[in-house]
Order: structure tokens, then sequence, then C-alpha cells
């Protein structure tokens, strides 16, 4: 089953992602009901429930497979995940797991110093998820300007505030949930309409109003690749607001990170000053093509920042003698998967010279892809990317004749029309969404990274576009507003 799962993601413009789109009724009878599964099962019963899973499955593994920010898997990630499984190990204290536990450190040193990070300063946890690593950013910093609230919590006098971009992922409102503070105190700042970063004027004139209002400021997220635009905010100008007023910079490039691997001539100012931060996040398993989950938080000369944080000093788990390498001391769980196995045989297998073709190669087919929307009458880019993020509309047969009639309702419905086609006959997958902070109605994400494609896919994809999409008329729109 895995190798026709191989060969068929293999010839990607003769298989469709989806072989048979269920609803979740209609699954759960396919799957068979487990709730009266007293007596055991045969091998047979389990290869069955296998088969359905490949069967009704997305094929990730699709070179064309768009929708999210994460890629077909590494087969040498594939090989780790099965160790990990043999193994069996909890990466929390070292005397249980000594080798994933070095490789850990060992692989935040290596992506830190990809950052600019000198390798003395450099302290981090891997974690499950992106969206951990941004909620224990967070923490950190609230640790640092109000250290009574891990044993005390907030008190009414602190007045915590904190900032990200409007364009910013959503665990930054996640985090200020769980930290106690509250989403309202996670302030969105407004966006560069032009450029999509965070507005840094805007930035600073709300921290100078909290501050003359009773509230005391003491983080700012910039986001390195924002979800949808993949925008890069200013890092620079953001350290020296930050150090003006004392707040915590806090980088998240979960998504844009991997570009720090690019060529010297491909590198441009995205990343520019990401060495200034304060704690940084980063999803190897996104831009790297690393199997999920692989995620860290690397903290820039804040020693033993995280353990002060986060550890509780267990004396039945955690030992001193174990020289700092009990890393579930550092983190807010217990139980923990060696995802370091994944990250480390990567670099083993295709070096860090691989990871530098990557960042090249998406960049160069990002440019293309530019290039051909700008080219084709029946596309519109949405914006020049300043990374791997290639947004556009498509526009129908019937709507280039008749452009009056191509609304922005009408628009964003198209997009959603041919979004749900691919899904179910579609021989690629791209995201499709609207920019609501602009009113910019739905249009098409397509986010590179992986080198899962080659250049000449570009053309495919938009080919596909026109193939599903081209027939749509006013009827099949209204029809569906």
């Amino acid at each position: 089953m895995i190798l026709q799962y191989y060969d068929e993601c293999g010839k990607p413009t003769e298989t469709r992602l989806h072989e048979d789109f269920l609803t979740p009724s209609e699954l759960t009878s396919r799957l068979r009901p487990i709730s009266q599964q007293y007596a055991p099962g045969t091998n047979d019963d389990c290869l069955e429930d296998i088969q359905t899973t490949f069967r009704h499955s997305l094929k990730t593994m699709h070179p064309l497979f768009f929708d999210k920010l994460y890629f077909g898997s590494d087969p040498i990630g594939q090989v780790a995940e099965l160790v990990l499984a043999v193994l069996n190990a909890n990466a929390h204290v070292y005397h249980v797991s000594p080798v994933v536990s070095v490789m850990e450190v060992e692989c935040i040193k290596v992506i830190g110093k990809q950052f600019g990070l000198e390798e003395e300063n450099i302290d981090g946890t891997l974690n499950p998820g992106g969206s951990m690593s941004n909620t224990m950013a967070v923490l950190l910093a609230r640790h640092h300007h109000f250290p009574h609230v891990k044993q005390d919590g907030w008190q009414a006098g602190d007045k915590p505030i904190a900032f990200s971009g409007a364009q910013s992922h959503y665990s930054l409102r996640s985090a200020a949930m769980i930290c106690g503070m509250g989403t309202r105190q996670m302030v969105a700042i407004p966006s560069d309409q032009n450029t999509f970063q965070m507005n840094t004027e805007a930035l600073e004139e709300s921290i100078i109003w909290h501050k003359q209002n009773g509230h005391k400021p003491f983080f700012v997220n910039a986001v390195a690749g924002t979800t949808v635009m993949g925008a890069f905010d200013d890092i620079v100008t953001l350290r020296g607001i930050c150090d003006r007023h004392g707040l915590w910079l806090h980088v998240d490039a979960c998504w844009g990170g991997f570009l720090a691997f690019a060529s010297p001539e491909n590198q441009g100012n995205r990343l520019r000053g990401i060495e200034l931060a304060d704690s940084i996040s980063f999803n190897p398993h996104k831009g790297l093509g690393v199997v999920q989950q692989c995620s860290m938080l690397i903290t820039n000369n804040k020693p033993d920042a995280l353990r002060q944080c986060n550890g509780l000093d267990a004396e039945y788990l955690f030992q001193p003698q174990n020289g700092g390498y009990d890393n579930g001391n550092k983190t807010l769980g217990c139980g923990r998967k060696g995802d370091a196995l994944k990250l480390w045989l990567a670099i083993r297998k295709h070096g860090l010279d691989g990871f530098r073709r990557i960042a090249d190669n998406e960049i160069d087919k990002a440019q293309h892809m530019t290039q051909l929307v700008n080219d084709a009458k029946d596309f519109e880019l949405v914006s020049v990317p300043m990374g791997t993020n290639v947004c556009y509309w498509y526009i129908p047969t019937y709507f280039q004749e008749n452009p009056d009639e191509y609304t922005n309702e009408r628009k964003a419905m198209v997009h959603k029309i041919i979004f749900d086609r691919m899904k179910n006959n579609g021989h690629c997958l791209v995201q499709q969404q609207p920019l609501e902070e602009f009113g910019l109605p739905n249009f098409f994400r397509l986010a590179l990274g992986g080198d899962k494609t080659r250049r000449s896919d570009m053309g495919y994809i938009l080919n596909e576009t026109r193939r599903l999409g081209r027939d749509i008329t006013p009827g099949d729109v209204d029809a569906a507003i």
C-alpha cells in the first residue's frame, strides 16, 4: 500500500489529490465502528483500516499539494518516525532518551547559527507545533517582565499589554488567552497596504498610548513570512522600538525562516535583523519539508530563561547530574516525542547545502510564477511577493469579456468554486482565502516550500486552474452565493 501511494503521488498530472472525498458520517460508516469491538481483531482487519486510511486521506505527498504550509514528507523523515515508534522513548529526561536529547540541543544550535546568533547565546527547545513555540515565547516575555505571575498569578496593577501585526498567526491571540491576560491584551497593529508588513509607526504610537494610559507593554511579535501574503516585518526597526520602550522582541519565523538558508544573492533584506531578536520560532516541517511535527523555539542571550519560566524541577523526574540535557524541564509538557531525530537525519542526508537548494529553488519558482501570472490575461497578481507566497486571482472567460460584472462578491465565490473542484476532481490543491484587513476578495495563495515541485509545474498549476474554472458563469456563481 505504501509503495502504491508513492507511485500514485509520483504521477501528479494523473493522480487526484483526493481519491474519494467523504463526509464525516460517510467516513465513520466506512471505517466500521469500534465502539462494540470487544473481541480482538485480525491482522487483516487492521490492514483493511490502513487501506481505508490511504484511500480516503488527502495525498499530501502529491507534489502539487499547496493547501497548507507543509508539503509531502521526506523519506528519511519517514524512517525517523519508524525508529522513534520502535524506541518509544520520551524526550523529557536524558537518561531515558540520551541520543535524541543531545540531538535536540545540537539541532537548535545549527538553526540558531543559521539565523546569525552566537552559539554561546543559543538555547531552545523542540515543541509540538509553531503555536506552542509562539505561546512559549509570550510566556518567556511574561516571566521576564512579570516574574511573580508564575507563582502568584496576575495582580491588579500589572495591566500587561502585548502587540502583534494584524497579519500574524492566530496563535498569538491564543497565547494571550493561555497566559491569562486575555486576547484583547494582544493588540493587533495594522499592516502597510502595499507591503503587508506591520506598520511600525502605528506600533510605536500604540505603545506610547498604552503607557500613557497606565498599561505595561512587554512583548512585540514580528513575523518573518505571514501566513497569507508571506510578508516579512521590518525587524531592525522593530528592534529599535522595543529597545526604546523596554519590550521583548519575538520573531515568528515558523514559515519564512527557511529562507535563512538561501544563497547570499537570494537573501535580500527579508530576515535582516533576526539575529537581534530575543526569541525566534521556526518550523522545519514547513519550508524545509521535515516530517511533521518539528518546531522549535530559540532564545538569544537569555541563559536558563526557559527553565526559569517553565521548569518546576520535579525531583522525581529531573536530575541535576544530567548536565542540562533534561530538556523537558524547559517546556510546558512532560511527555515529549524525540522530534530531533527527524531534523538530525534530514541534515545528515541532505546537508545544509541541501537546505540552501530548497530555499533557492523556491525563490526561483516564486519569481517564475509571478512572471507567468503577470503575463496571463486571465490572471491578476494580488501583490508582488516578498518571499515564496504568490497570491493571485483567476478570471473565467465570461468575466474577461464582461469585467464590470466581476464584482468582489462574485470573485470570491469563483475561487471557492474552483477550490471545491480542485478538492474533488483536481490534480493540484491551492489554498484560497480573502484578506479581510484590506477588503480583498478570495484569491489563491500558492505557498512554495519543501522543493517538491519543478519550475515547469508552475505553468501546469495555472492551466489546471483554467481547466476547472474557465466555464464558470454568473449563473453558477449566483446560485452558489
